[in-house]
Protein backbone atom coordinates (compact mmCIF):
# COMPACT_ATOMS: atom_id res chain seq x y z
CA UNK A 1 0.00 0.00 0.00
CA UNK A 2 1.28 3.15 -0.95
CA UNK A 3 0.74 6.76 0.87
CA UNK A 4 2.06 10.00 -0.32
CA UNK A 5 3.03 13.29 1.75
CA UNK A 6 4.31 16.42 0.25
CA UNK A 7 6.62 19.10 1.92
CA UNK A 8 7.72 22.30 0.23
CA UNK A 9 10.59 24.80 0.72
CA UNK A 10 11.52 27.71 -0.07
CA UNK A 11 15.17 28.97 0.27
CA UNK A 12 15.91 32.78 0.25
CA UNK A 13 19.23 33.56 -1.00
CA UNK A 14 21.08 36.82 0.00
CA UNK A 15 23.93 37.98 -2.15
CA UNK A 16 26.41 40.77 -1.26
CA UNK A 17 23.97 41.73 1.41
CA UNK A 18 21.37 43.12 -0.60
CA UNK A 19 17.97 42.59 -0.19
CA UNK A 20 15.23 42.82 -2.96
CA UNK A 21 11.68 41.57 -2.96
CA UNK A 22 11.00 40.23 -6.79
CA UNK A 23 6.87 39.76 -7.37
CA UNK A 24 6.73 37.26 -10.06
CA UNK A 25 3.90 38.05 -12.57
CA UNK A 26 1.78 35.12 -12.76
CA UNK A 27 -1.38 36.64 -13.84
CA UNK A 28 -0.48 35.09 -17.09
CA UNK A 29 -1.53 31.91 -16.17
CA UNK A 30 -5.39 31.04 -17.29
CA UNK A 31 -7.84 29.68 -14.47
CA UNK A 32 -9.07 25.96 -15.06
CA UNK A 33 -11.72 24.54 -14.20
CA UNK A 34 -11.51 21.50 -11.25
CA UNK A 35 -14.16 18.62 -11.55
CA UNK A 36 -14.15 16.13 -8.76
CA UNK A 37 -17.06 13.48 -9.23
CA UNK A 38 -17.60 9.82 -7.46
CA UNK A 39 -20.02 7.46 -8.39
CA UNK A 40 -20.85 4.40 -6.35
CA UNK A 41 -22.42 1.14 -5.61
CA UNK A 42 -23.50 2.71 -2.35
CA UNK A 43 -26.50 5.38 -1.73
CA UNK A 44 -25.35 8.85 -0.54
CA UNK A 45 -21.77 8.83 -2.23
CA UNK A 46 -23.00 10.29 -5.32
CA UNK A 47 -21.61 13.60 -6.16
CA UNK A 48 -19.76 16.82 -8.43
CA UNK A 49 -17.89 19.25 -7.21
CA UNK A 50 -16.60 21.91 -9.67
CA UNK A 51 -14.26 24.81 -8.86
CA UNK A 52 -11.63 26.98 -10.42
CA UNK A 53 -8.11 27.24 -9.72
CA UNK A 54 -6.41 30.29 -7.95
CA UNK A 55 -4.27 32.96 -8.87
CA UNK A 56 -0.65 32.41 -6.83
CA UNK A 57 -0.92 35.17 -4.54
CA UNK A 58 -4.66 34.48 -3.17
CA UNK A 59 -5.52 32.79 -0.28
CA UNK A 60 -8.65 30.91 0.99
CA UNK A 61 -10.48 28.73 -0.42
CA UNK A 62 -10.47 27.98 -4.44
CA UNK A 63 -13.38 29.19 -6.21
CA UNK A 64 -16.51 27.20 -6.20
CA UNK A 65 -18.91 27.43 -9.40
CA UNK A 66 -22.40 27.22 -8.66
CA UNK A 67 -24.24 27.63 -12.13
CA UNK A 68 -22.55 24.49 -13.91
CA UNK A 69 -25.04 21.96 -15.60
CA UNK A 70 -24.29 18.65 -14.02
CA UNK A 71 -25.24 15.47 -15.92
CA UNK A 72 -24.37 11.78 -15.48
CA UNK A 73 -24.98 8.95 -17.72
CA UNK A 74 -24.51 5.48 -18.04
CA UNK A 75 -24.02 3.37 -21.35
CA UNK A 76 -27.78 2.03 -21.15
CA UNK A 77 -29.10 5.49 -21.61
CA UNK A 78 -29.95 6.33 -18.19
CA UNK A 79 -29.63 9.82 -17.00
CA UNK A 80 -29.17 11.47 -13.91
CA UNK A 81 -29.18 15.36 -13.39
CA UNK A 82 -27.44 17.47 -10.33
CA UNK A 83 -28.27 20.39 -8.61
CA UNK A 84 -25.76 22.50 -7.16
CA UNK A 85 -26.36 22.42 -2.93
CA UNK A 86 -26.46 25.76 -1.57
CA UNK A 87 -25.28 24.98 1.91
CA UNK A 88 -22.22 23.29 0.11
CA UNK A 89 -20.85 25.73 -2.36
CA UNK A 90 -19.74 24.16 -5.25
CA UNK A 91 -21.33 20.69 -4.44
CA UNK A 92 -23.88 18.93 -6.73
CA UNK A 93 -26.05 16.27 -5.77
CA UNK A 94 -28.43 13.57 -7.78
CA UNK A 95 -31.27 15.70 -8.23
CA UNK A 96 -33.02 12.14 -7.72
CA UNK A 97 -30.54 9.84 -5.68
CA UNK A 98 -29.18 6.85 -7.35
CA UNK A 99 -26.68 3.82 -7.03
CA UNK A 100 -24.37 2.67 -9.82
CA UNK A 101 -24.42 -0.69 -11.06
CA UNK A 102 -20.99 -3.37 -11.32
CA UNK A 103 -20.19 -2.89 -14.97
CA UNK A 104 -21.63 -0.15 -16.15
CA UNK A 105 -19.83 2.89 -17.53
CA UNK A 106 -20.89 6.26 -16.47
CA UNK A 107 -20.38 9.75 -18.58
CA UNK A 108 -19.94 13.04 -16.78
CA UNK A 109 -20.92 16.03 -18.64
CA UNK A 110 -20.56 19.72 -16.52
CA UNK A 111 -20.93 22.63 -18.81
CA UNK A 112 -19.30 25.84 -17.34
CA UNK A 113 -20.19 29.00 -19.45
CA UNK A 114 -20.73 27.38 -22.43
CA UNK A 115 -17.76 24.88 -22.18
CA UNK A 116 -18.19 21.57 -21.72
CA UNK A 117 -16.32 19.02 -20.00
CA UNK A 118 -16.62 15.36 -19.84
CA UNK A 119 -15.24 12.02 -18.40
CA UNK A 120 -16.30 8.63 -18.29
CA UNK A 121 -15.31 5.35 -16.04
CA UNK A 122 -16.39 2.03 -15.48
CA UNK A 123 -17.36 0.66 -11.94
CA UNK A 124 -15.33 -2.32 -11.07
CA UNK A 125 -16.37 -5.08 -8.78
CA UNK A 126 -14.32 -4.92 -5.71
CA UNK A 127 -13.21 -7.66 -3.36
CA UNK A 128 -15.44 -8.18 -0.20
CA UNK A 129 -13.57 -7.72 3.37
CA UNK A 130 -13.52 -10.31 5.36
CA UNK A 131 -12.82 -9.18 8.71
CA UNK A 132 -11.27 -6.15 10.77
CA UNK A 133 -8.81 -7.32 13.23
CA UNK A 134 -7.12 -4.72 15.67
CA UNK A 135 -3.80 -4.91 17.68
CA UNK A 136 -1.15 -2.47 19.66
CA UNK A 137 1.56 -1.30 17.97
CA UNK A 138 4.45 -1.38 19.66
CA UNK A 139 6.32 1.63 18.34
CA UNK A 140 3.15 3.65 18.51
CA UNK A 141 2.46 2.48 21.97
CA UNK A 142 6.27 4.17 22.80
CA UNK A 143 5.84 7.32 21.22
CA UNK A 144 2.39 7.83 20.44
CA UNK A 145 1.75 10.65 17.79
CA UNK A 146 -1.56 11.10 19.48
CA UNK A 147 -2.36 10.74 23.40
CA UNK A 148 -3.82 6.90 23.74
CA UNK A 149 -3.89 6.06 20.08
CA UNK A 150 -1.62 2.84 19.48
CA UNK A 151 -4.24 0.30 18.06
CA UNK A 152 -3.53 -0.09 14.63
CA UNK A 153 -6.47 -2.06 12.48
CA UNK A 154 -6.10 -5.24 10.45
CA UNK A 155 -7.26 -5.68 6.99
CA UNK A 156 -8.32 -9.61 5.60
CA UNK A 157 -9.50 -10.30 2.34
CA UNK A 158 -9.11 -12.42 -0.51
CA UNK A 159 -7.88 -10.63 -3.49
CA UNK A 160 -8.76 -12.32 -7.10
CA UNK A 161 -5.37 -12.83 -8.88
CA UNK A 162 -7.13 -14.00 -11.82
CA UNK A 163 -8.10 -10.37 -12.83
CA UNK A 164 -6.11 -6.88 -12.48
CA UNK A 165 -7.69 -5.08 -9.85
CA UNK A 166 -6.79 -1.35 -8.15
CA UNK A 167 -8.39 0.42 -4.48
CA UNK A 168 -8.08 3.16 -2.88
CA UNK A 169 -8.42 2.90 0.98
CA UNK A 170 -9.98 5.23 3.05
CA UNK A 171 -9.79 4.85 6.97
CA UNK A 172 -12.23 6.60 9.62
CA UNK A 173 -11.73 6.90 13.24
CA UNK A 174 -15.89 7.90 14.99
CA UNK A 175 -17.15 8.38 11.45
CA UNK A 176 -14.29 11.40 10.77
CA UNK A 177 -12.32 10.68 7.86
CA UNK A 178 -8.55 9.97 9.25
CA UNK A 179 -5.10 10.16 7.52
CA UNK A 180 -1.73 9.68 8.82
CA UNK A 181 0.38 12.28 7.31
CA UNK A 182 -2.00 15.68 6.02
CA UNK A 183 -0.85 14.60 2.31
CA UNK A 184 -1.52 10.91 2.26
CA UNK A 185 -2.84 8.62 0.15
CA UNK A 186 -3.41 5.30 0.56
CA UNK A 187 -4.06 3.12 -2.74
CA UNK A 188 -2.45 -0.33 -4.38
CA UNK A 189 -2.94 -2.60 -7.08
CA UNK A 190 -3.52 -6.48 -6.44
CA UNK A 191 -0.11 -7.63 -7.04
CA UNK A 192 1.50 -5.48 -4.16
CA UNK A 193 -2.13 -6.81 -1.84
CA UNK A 194 -1.26 -10.90 -2.85
CA UNK A 195 -3.97 -13.56 -3.13
CA UNK A 196 -3.99 -13.39 0.49
CA UNK A 197 -4.88 -10.18 2.20
CA UNK A 198 -3.64 -11.57 5.70
CA UNK A 199 -3.66 -8.50 8.39
CA UNK A 200 -2.38 -5.40 6.02
CA UNK A 201 -2.42 -2.74 8.84
CA UNK A 202 -3.98 0.72 9.05
CA UNK A 203 -1.53 3.71 8.94
CA UNK A 204 -4.15 5.48 10.86
CA UNK A 205 -4.37 4.48 15.19
CA UNK A 206 -7.30 4.26 17.58
CA UNK A 207 -7.63 4.38 21.25
CA UNK A 208 -9.59 2.15 23.44
CA UNK A 209 -13.41 2.65 22.96
CA UNK A 210 -12.96 4.39 19.04
CA UNK A 211 -14.83 2.48 16.40
CA UNK A 212 -12.97 2.10 13.32
CA UNK A 213 -14.28 1.71 9.81
CA UNK A 214 -12.76 1.43 6.51
CA UNK A 215 -13.84 1.35 3.28
CA UNK A 216 -11.82 -0.44 -0.57
CA UNK A 217 -12.70 1.17 -3.30
CA UNK A 218 -12.41 -0.57 -6.82
CA UNK A 219 -10.79 1.69 -9.42
CA UNK A 220 -10.48 1.41 -12.65
CA UNK A 221 -6.29 1.33 -14.44
CA UNK A 222 -7.47 4.51 -15.93
CA UNK A 223 -8.19 5.75 -11.91
CA UNK A 224 -4.87 3.85 -10.39
CA UNK A 225 -2.68 6.08 -12.75
CA UNK A 226 -4.39 9.32 -11.86
CA UNK A 227 -3.91 8.49 -7.99
CA UNK A 228 -0.29 7.05 -8.72
CA UNK A 229 0.44 10.39 -11.02
CA UNK A 230 -0.65 12.47 -8.06
CA UNK A 231 1.33 10.68 -5.45
CA UNK A 232 4.57 11.00 -7.71
CA UNK A 233 3.57 14.86 -8.02
CA UNK A 234 3.91 15.23 -4.53
CA UNK A 235 6.51 13.78 -3.37
CA UNK A 236 8.67 15.65 -6.07
CA UNK A 237 11.59 16.85 -4.25
CA UNK A 238 12.19 19.01 -6.91
CA UNK A 239 16.21 18.15 -7.24
CA UNK A 240 18.47 17.46 -10.08
CA UNK A 241 17.20 14.00 -11.33
CA UNK A 242 13.75 14.43 -10.26
CA UNK A 243 11.16 14.87 -13.36
CA UNK A 244 9.54 18.48 -13.71
CA UNK A 245 6.65 18.91 -12.13
CA UNK A 246 3.62 17.57 -14.17
CA UNK A 247 -0.44 17.61 -13.69
CA UNK A 248 -1.90 14.47 -12.84
CA UNK A 249 -3.17 12.34 -15.99
CA UNK A 250 -7.18 12.76 -16.15
CA UNK A 251 -10.12 11.07 -18.09
CA UNK A 252 -11.69 14.85 -18.26
CA UNK A 253 -11.46 16.83 -21.27
CA UNK A 254 -10.97 20.03 -22.40
CA UNK A 255 -8.63 21.09 -20.18
CA UNK A 256 -10.22 20.25 -16.92
CA UNK A 257 -8.44 19.26 -13.74
CA UNK A 258 -9.64 16.79 -11.00
CA UNK A 259 -11.05 13.42 -11.79
CA UNK A 260 -14.30 11.65 -12.32
CA UNK A 261 -14.10 8.24 -10.00
CA UNK A 262 -16.48 5.44 -10.38
CA UNK A 263 -16.04 2.61 -8.01
CA UNK A 264 -17.81 0.14 -6.41
CA UNK A 265 -17.08 0.02 -1.90
CA UNK A 266 -16.37 -2.54 0.43
CA UNK A 267 -16.56 -1.56 4.12
CA UNK A 268 -15.99 -2.83 7.44
CA UNK A 269 -16.23 -1.61 10.83
CA UNK A 270 -14.95 -2.63 14.30
CA UNK A 271 -14.89 -1.19 17.66
CA UNK A 272 -11.40 -1.05 19.78
CA UNK A 273 -12.85 -3.02 23.24
CA UNK A 274 -12.33 -0.38 26.01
Amino acid sequence: MKYATVSIFFTAFIFLSCEKTVVLDLNQVVSKIVIEGLVTDQPGYQFVKVTRTAGFYESGATPRITDATVLVEDNLGNQYSYDHNPDSSGYYFPSVPFIGEIGRTYTLTVTVNGETYRAADKLYDVTPIDSLQYRINPDEEDDPKEPKKFYEVLLFANEPQATSDYYLFKFYRNDSLKIYNPSDIYFSDDKALGEEINGVPSPVYYAPADSARVEMYSLSRTGFVFYSDLFNLINNDGGMFSPPPANSRTNLSNGALGFFQVSAIAIAGVRIAD
